[in-house]
């Protein structure tokens, strides 16, 4: 219960602090989160995987065929 607690209280002011907000920043955090979730439902785990599908297919496009100009 102080783990569950205590993860958030002190993840948010070095996240909230810093210049660069990068997704690396909430990995730790997210592994912790998904190692304490022990009887979530099948349906849950495959939403999330396709959510985070999502934002990595979202992240490669922005990066490998957006225009971007003044670059290179």
């Amino acid at each position: 219960m102080l783990q569950t607690l205590a993860l958030p209280i002190f993840a948010a002011p070095s996240l909230l602090l810093t210049p660069l907000l990068e997704p690396r920043y909430f990995l730790i955090p997210y592994i912790l989160l998904r190692s304490q979730v022990v009887d979530a439902p099948e349906w849950a785990v495959w939403v999330e995987a396709v959510w985070y599908a999502l934002i990595n297919w979202g992240t490669m496009y922005v990066f490998l065929y957006m225009e971007r100009e003044g670059v290179g």
